[in-house]
């Protein structure tokens, strides 16, 4: 069986889910590509698998890795033109595959277990983040604490998320060029005057550079995203235990 020992950094099983998911795929199209007797198509799986390897050993997923860099090296034969080995290869793969089902049903199966003893869900957070691929990593984060998530990349999207999403939470990046995060923030007040909310200010710079623009716009916390996704999350988690205390 496949071990269902798992980090506890949240941003460790962000990656971990994201890595099963893509990996998944890989090994879907794979198993299609086995009949195809082209190079190039064996060549790029034994990528791929090569690809799964090093994030699974990163992740440290040894039983992913090891099966991995099984298919790999039976890829490379395949494109070498080497006799009988494409059924190596079959068999590598449907390995991977039932490695990262069984995987994948653990983590389902801890985050069912998890939001059944807590008895009830987190809140609803917009995070506003002029980097999409940066808003969405955070979501996951969140996602995995219960909270309801939402994002947005510019300005006319957060504001339309104010009006029909109601977020508790505004998470939203201090410095954005294109997007007045000032402005956002006293619309979100405005908007929340009638029931409990707060706004969460992050950045990759540190407080002190950015002190004259957080007195300015007066956030309940600021994060600097330098402290890691964890960081933000457990001060994320200690305003909502505040306002619903």
């Amino acid at each position: 069986m496949y071990r269902d020992v798992f980090m506890t950094s949240p941003v460790s099983e962000s990656m971990l889910v994201r890595l099963l998911e893509v990996a998944r795929h890989k090994v879907v199209a794979g198993m299609a590509t086995l009949g195809d007797s082209a190079p190039d198509a064996a060549l790029q799986l034994a990528a791929d698998l090569h690809a799964i390897a090093g994030e699974a050993t990163l992740l440290d997923r040894p039983e992913l890795s090891r099966a991995a860099i099984e298919g790999e090296d039976a890829a490379r034969q395949l494109a070498q033109g080497r006799h009988g080995a494409a059924e190596p290869c079959r068999r590598s793969l449907r390995r991977l595959g039932y490695l990262l089902q069984e995987a994948s049903e653990s983590l389902e199966d801890r985050a069912t277990s998890a939001k059944r003893k807590s008895g009830t869900s987190a809140g609803k957070l917009l995070i506003v983040d002029d980097s999409p691929v940066a808003a969405l990593a955070l979501a996951d984060v969140f996602e995995m604490h219960d909270y309801t998530v939402r994002v947005a990349s510019t300005m006319d999207k957060a504001i339309a998320q104010l009006s029909t999403f109601l977020p508790d939470i505004l998470v939203s990046d201090v410095h954005m060029p294109a997007l007045d995060v000032a402005d956002l923030c006293r619309r979100f007040r405005a908007g929340a005057a009638d029931r409990r909310s707060a706004i969460v200010l992050v950045s990759g710079r540190s407080e002190a550079e950015l002190r004259e623009r957080i007195d300015e716009i007066k956030p309940d916390v600021f994060v600097s995203k330098l402290a890691g996704a964890v960081a933000v999350v457990t001060q994320v988690n200690a305003v909502w235990r505040d306002l619903f205390a």
